[in-house]
């Protein structure tokens, strides 16, 4: 986490909390899911749900994250882990929302949220920094599956 790249991480997570994430990695927990995105049995990166500091979500709402390893990027895998991502939390955590930011200049994530069916519905300051924000609601989700 120490040479994350800054894109993909707003600051250090404490240790014991991190370490405390990774024990419950793989189930849902007050609004925490730590999964790995797994390419033929090696780990290409991860996915999950958190609750942001400062702003929790209301019920049914979830804030994802995604990071895969640079190398990897630009083959399909990310645009894969999110629609999966997504139509689980749908299906199976009850979501309402479902929603994430991204740097404005990061325009493959832009680009694979649009393609996933995402809207881009505002801007935000965090961190000390501006993020672009992009959601799916019910709604939107059941009428992309029905179409």
């Amino acid at each position: 986490m120490v040479t994350a790249d800054p894109m993909t991480i707003a600051e250090l997570p404490d240790e014991a909390a991190f370490r405390a994430r990774l024990r419950r990695s793989g189930r849902m927990h007050n609004g925490w899911l730590d999964l790995a995105i797994d390419l033929d049995g090696v780990s290409i990166g991860r996915i999950q749900t958190f609750v942001p500091p400062h702003r929790p979500p209301p019920p049914g709402t979830f804030t994802i994250g995604i990071h895969l390893l640079e190398d990897l990027r630009g083959k399909g895998y990310g645009r894969e882990a999110l629609a999966s991502f997504t139509d689980w939390l749908f299906e199976h955590a009850a979501a309402e929302v479902v929603e994430a930011p991204t740097d404005p200049a990061n325009v493959a994530m832009r680009t694979v949220f649009d393609r996933v069916g995402w809207v881009h519905v505002g801007s935000l300051s965090e961190f000390d920094r501006e993020w672009v924000v992009y959601r799916i609601t019910r709604p939107q989700w059941v009428a992309r599956k029905a179409g």
